[in-house]
């Protein structure tokens, strides 16, 4: 059983909702040390991630930290993901309107105004299960490709988006959700997309670069989507500086060019160093950790003339994107 399988079974779900939000962090926490205790090999695969990533950047007691904070961000995403569908829509706006502070959203509504759609691309971040629901809050038609580990948690999630105005493509239909995403943004709505489902790379045989020190095929998808529909694209991430404290960033094509500093092969190459370096910024808002461990020569895509390899660079300052 995967931890987010775990940690959504009935009687945790039940103990939940008995002992309140507050008491369930911690609760969750001591559930997620419990497993890791159990499952080893996984714990070790993040471990081993991050010291691959930071051996070269960091000293060993700052990876330690480093390490320890990213299993308090993990721990904090499931709060968020169990906190966001099976709390009530009036508590979850009002803690919405306390909580988060946006940055950008006139940047959505000047891509909007283009009449083709907008791809908004977010990643395994900070408080990324508040997004979509944010958005749908402040007014915007938005449809986000959802994933789900249980029955019960897509039950949830779908009747909740149903009040919430929010379409959900699930990413279960397999084949057909690229058709989907298209009709979805030709509709001119706001399309909630991740760019580092790693398991679910369509790698580039001939676009390659540096992810995390790991040379990988470009993933098509977002490169694809957008030569399909000319949607307009921006990056979108909730910071999380604590669970009752977040941030949300929204970067246009431009601001996401000058954060890397270079002109980019593709919006999807531009989107993915962009995000890089985030997560060099603030490793412990990303929870793909242990999926990192398993990138290998499956990302690679087939043998072909490398047309992009770019070379891993340190990130600017995060708070120039707040």
């Amino acid at each position: 059983m995967k931890l987010s399988s775990f940690l959504q079974t009935k009687p945790n779900l039940f103990i939940y909702q008995k002992i309140g939000w507050k008491i369930a962090l911690y609760y969750i926490m001591i559930l997620g040390r419990l497993y890791f205790l159990v499952r080893q090999e996984e714990k070790q695969k993040i471990v081993a991630s991050l010291e691959s990533v930071f051996s070269t950047r960091k000293k060993k007691s700052e990876i330690e930290t480093i390490t320890k904070e990213v299993f308090r961000g993990i721990y904090a995403h499931y709060y968020e993901k169990l906190f966001n569908a099976y709390e009530g829509i009036t508590e979850l706006r009002s803690f919405m309107e306390e909580s988060i502070e946006s940055h950008g959203l006139n940047k959505l509504d000047a891509a909007l105004e283009k009449g083709r759609g907008v791809l908004f691309v977010t990643g395994h971040y900070g408080g990324i299960e508040y997004i979509p629901i944010y958005l749908a809050l402040q007014g915007y038609a938005v449809s986000v490709i959802m994933k789900f580990s249980t029955q019960q948690l897509r039950e949830t999630s779908c009747a909740r988006a149903s009040d919430l105005g929010l379409k959900v493509v699930d990413a279960g239909q397999g084949r057909g959700v690229l058709g989907v995403v298209i009709r979805e943004l030709r509709a001119k709505r706001v399309v909630f997309i991740e760019c580092d489902e790693i398991e679910e790379w369509k790698p580039s045989s001939r676009d390659r670069l540096f992810f995390l020190g790991k040379m990988i095929g470009l993933d098509r998808t977002i490169n694809l989507i957008h030569r399909r529909t000319g949607a307009e694209v921006v990056l979108g991430l909730l910071h999380r500086f604590s669970l009752h404290e977040y941030a949300l960033v929204i970067e246009d094509h431009h601001d996401i060019l000058s954060r890397i500093g270079r002109k980019a092969s593709s919006i999807g190459e531009a989107l993915l160093k962009s995000f890089e370096q985030l997560i060099y910024q603030d490793p412990e808002q990303w929870y793909q950790w242990k999926k990192y461990a398993d990138i290998d020569g499956a990302q690679l895509g087939d043998l072909g003339d490398n047309k992009t390899i770019t070379s891993p660079i340190l990130p600017p300052a995060y708070g120039d994107a707040m």
